[in-house]
């Protein structure tokens, strides 16, 4: 199923964002809950909101508490330093009390109205949670663990965050890929530095991976493979070619290694046209001077201080 598009995302949950109020908070000025801390002001979303916006797929309309994603509902394990990483661990029945309250109330689901049937409002954490195992919820990912880094985070600077985010899950999905294209040139006997440089000049128009490095200011002295530069659309396109490629030869597994060469190139050229057809993006301008790495801590970062602070914010 296809994701709706990230603008969609970003207006609908800010749109269906609720905020829980108690005696000791003004009903009178909701707008106040914006303007103070989060943990003033506990943060919700109805179950219904998010699968009218994500679809069954993602939010099935009948929920099991068992069975469903309450099992990616991690909490962390008390650490000896608020520093450190927090080790997470699957949910217990009091920590989904904490951050799942079952309801009823008027609401719409399918755009067919429901009187009075039983919802579920997720803390901010919980929706996070639902979000952080899925690689194609990574910007729903971002925007929840966005008060961490800007409490008024617009959409493009979201945008462009869950882009650089993306290419984590994309390097590690490309790193198995190329293991098993490395396996098949071993069978070959052949030489892996060589057969590479000729599909990179392929994919990236006739530029080799220093011609790359060279243009966007990337030392060449770090020998790093070009892949952990790439941009998110550019990953996600090699992944493809090498893929097709390898299920081609799967098909036909005594083929020379002359055939196999002549499928990835084709396949490479194809993902690149795919590439710039449907994203407008060239391969060849899709890299960033800072490495994936990078990337990853500051993900992995921002995710422990939201961790932190964040899982102890109850919705009741």
């Amino acid at each position: 199923m296809t994701l709706p598009k990230k603008s969609i995302i970003f207006e609908t949950l800010n749109k269906t964002r609720h905020h829980t109020i108690t005696n000791n908070q003004p009903t009178l000025f909701p707008e106040l809950a914006t303007q103070n801390a989060p943990e003033d002001f506990p943060e919700f979303w109805y179950f219904s909101d998010l699968h009218n916006l994500y679809g069954n797929a993602y939010f099935p309309v009948e929920p099991n508490m068992n069975v469903f994603a309450w099992q990616n509902l991690v909490m962390p394990v008390p650490q000896k330093s608020k520093r450190a990483t927090p080790q997470l661990k699957p949910t217990d029945i009091l920590f989904y009390n904490e951050h799942v309250a079952t309801i009823r109330h008027p609401y719409s689901l399918n755009n067919n109205a429901i009187r009075n049937a039983k919802d579920l409002k997720l803390s901010r954490y919980a929706c996070w949670c639902l979000s952080r195992n899925r690689p194609s919820m990574i910007f729903s990912r971002t925007y929840f663990i966005s008060p961490i880094i800007n409490r008024y985070m617009k959409f493009e600077d979201m945008k462009q965050l869950s882009y650089q985010f993306a290419r984590v899950h994309l390097r590690n999905q490309l790193s198995s890929y190329e293991k098993i294209i490395a396996g098949i040139l071993k069978k070959y006997n052949a030489n892996f530095r060589q057969f590479n440089h000729a599909m990179t000049r392929a994919f990236f128009y006739n530029y080799s991976a220093n011609d790359l490095k060279e243009i966007h200011g990337i030392p060449l002295a770090t020998n790093d493979p070009l892949a952990n530069y790439m941009g998110a659309a550019t990953l996600n396109a090699r992944i493809n070619a090498l893929d097709c490629a390898i299920r081609k030869h799967n098909q036909t597994p005594n083929e020379s290694l002359n055939k196999f060469q002549d499928t990835l190139y084709n396949e490479l050229i194809n993902a690149r046209v795919s590439e710039i057809r449907n994203t407008s993006i060239l391969p060849e301008r899709d890299i960033f001077p800072t490495p994936v790495s990078k990337i990853q801590s500051q993900l992995a970062r921002t995710e422990r201080d939201f961790i932190l602070q964040y899982s102890h914010n109850k919705t009741k």
